[in-house]
């Protein structure tokens, strides 16, 4: 009889002990969870070409094709501009000048050091281009955005082909392309237009990519053993 009364507390013990354990499961706001449950977020590199921010260098260096051993140090933009600074054995004193669209977004617009601002529509100082304080200009309409003609055949791409790689300053057109090989050089037409040509290379994988302006090209520097209407032989 003794032994009877003995084993209902210890059953009554067991009981509450299971209770007590079901009550301690984690609420839904606790921060504990499983080994390796951190908290995700999408975030996407600012200054893609893209964009409308100020882009990054490497970002830049997909747009044109630098030559060997050249690369964009910083980038400095003000508004839609942005100026390139071109580092590595050989590069000069100027820029490379991207501009920014909406609808087809940062093109290729010029290289050198002799940018005027209001030319830009820039009415404030900037780093790439020289300003008159005593001139004011209203900045340009933009352009309505054009359906992009294909640029990635190997063969020998036309004027309007290229000039959609590019940014060309007002008023000026490429009035013939020749080409030798991968190469294409685009004479420049307009009131600003000089004896150089806009040079372009073609790639397996990234098609046609501008490469330089200038009429002082190497033949041989460009891999070429033949003559070509765009470089010294």
């Amino acid at each position: 009889m003794s032994a009877r009364r003995l084993l209902l507390p210890a059953a009554a013990v067991l009981f509450a002990l299971t209770a007590c354990n079901a009550t301690e499961a984690p609420s839904s706001g606790s921060t504990a969870g499983a080994p390796g449950a951190t908290p995700t977020a999408t975030t996407q590199a600012p200054g893609d070409v893209n964009s409308a921010d100020c882009p990054s260098g490497t970002n830049l260096q997909k747009l044109v094709e630098l030559p060997k051993g050249v690369t964009f140090g910083g980038v400095e933009c003000v508004k839609d501009w942005a100026g390139a600074d071109p580092q590595g054995p050989g590069v000069g004193d100027g820029v490379y000048l991207f501009h920014y669209t909406a609808g087809t977004g940062w093109k290729y617009y010029g290289e050198g050091s002799g940018q005027e601002c209001k030319e830009l529509g820039l009415t404030e100082p900037a780093p790439f281009c020289v300003s008159d304080p005593a001139t004011t200009a209203t900045k340009p309409a933009t352009k309505p955005a054009a359906t992009k003609p294909a640029t990635t055949s190997p063969k020998c791409p036309s004027a309007k082909a290229l000039e959609s790689l590019v940014e060309l300053p007002k008023g000026m057109t490429f009035g013939g392309v020749e080409c030798v090989k991968d190469w294409a050089g685009a004479d420049p037409q307009g009131p600003k237009a000089g004896d150089g040509v806009y040079l372009f290379h073609y790639t397996a994988g990234t098609g046609w990519k501008y490469y330089g302006e200038g009429s002082g090209y190497d033949c041989k520097d460009l891999g070429l053993t033949e003559p070509a209407p765009f470089c010294i032989s």
